[in-house]
């Protein structure tokens, strides 16, 4: 059932990838869109979205060159990735919190998103990606719903990415045991990362399902961001033994450094002004 839930996935991506009609939309239009609405602080709420829009173009298609076996695709998801990020910090840095429930501000963009761009970060070792890390990582655990475990373990581990004592609480779910022996045996903490991608495979169907997102839908995003972290604070890591780490999105690793993209650029020149 995995293997088939993977090669439908596979298919999935491809066809995404190389429809047209997406291209147009996705990267044409909102990279146009997106250098018309820079010079104009009328049009700020363009800005972000555009870049968004852009970057799940950049990191999918990046992401699926990686998966036909073209490593030089980590440059375009990272660049997607620059994107995304820059679009969510731009958000929060114009428009302020979002909406408070229970005396307490939400973040201004979707938890999901955030989630992902976190993970994503991480797997793919983003250098601008802290800014985004510290708003996730200061989210009150009691403003999230009881269906956003995947968020709130993405919190945990950027808890743990910073040198901080994560909260073990049972809200996280799957994601509860996969902490809870991030100190313990190798093997089964292993298994424990191989379950969360069983549950990946089932949070890929629906709209607002946890991977609903076509670069992360095949993307074993968050055991990679496990082995980030991990190394980041010199723990040795388990090999995972899931169909998902055996396509080449799981066994590629980005060879060159962090590319440069003049609309990152721009993105984060905004980001830096008073």
């Amino acid at each position: 059932m995995t293997l088939a839930a993977i090669q439908t996935l596979r298919r999935q991506l491809h066809e995404w990838a190389v429809r047209p009609a997406n291209e147009k939309f996705l990267r044409v239009e909102q990279e146009a869109q997106l250098r018309d609405a820079l010079p104009d602080p009328r049009r700020r709420p363009q800005v972000h979205v555009a870049a968004w829009m852009l970057g799940t173009w950049h990191l999918g298609s990046g992401l699926h060159r990686v998966l036909e076996g073209d490593g030089d695709g980590f440059d375009e998801a990272r660049i997607g990735q620059g994107l995304r990020r820059c679009s969510l910090l731009l958000r929060e840095r114009w428009q302020g919190p979002g909406q408070r429930r229970a005396g307490v501000q939400r973040l201004p963009f979707s938890r999901l998103h955030g989630a992902w761009t976190a993970l994503l970060g991480l797997a793919l070792h983003d250098p601008g990606a802290d800014p985004l890390y510290g708003l996730l990582r200061d989210e009150p655990e009691s403003t999230f719903a009881e269906d956003e475990t995947m968020p709130l373990f993405v919190r945990e581990l950027l808890k743990l990415h910073a040198g901080e004592r994560p909260a073990l609480t049972t809200r996280l779910g799957a994601y509860h045991e996969a902490l809870m022996h991030w100190q313990g045996d190798a093997r089964v903490f292993a298994q424990r990362l191989a379950g969360l991608l069983d549950l990946h495979l089932d949070g890929t169907r629906g709209t607002g399902a946890p991977f609903d997102d076509p670069p992360c839908k095949l993307y074993p995003v968050e055991v990679l961001a496990v082995r980030a972290v991990r190394e980041w604070l010199g723990l040795a890591m388990p090999k995972v033994d899931h169909p998902m780490m055996f396509t080449n999105l799981g066994t590629m690793t980005p060879t060159r450094a962090w590319p440069q993209h003049e609309l990152v650029q721009r993105l984060e020149r905004e980001l830096q002004r008073r």
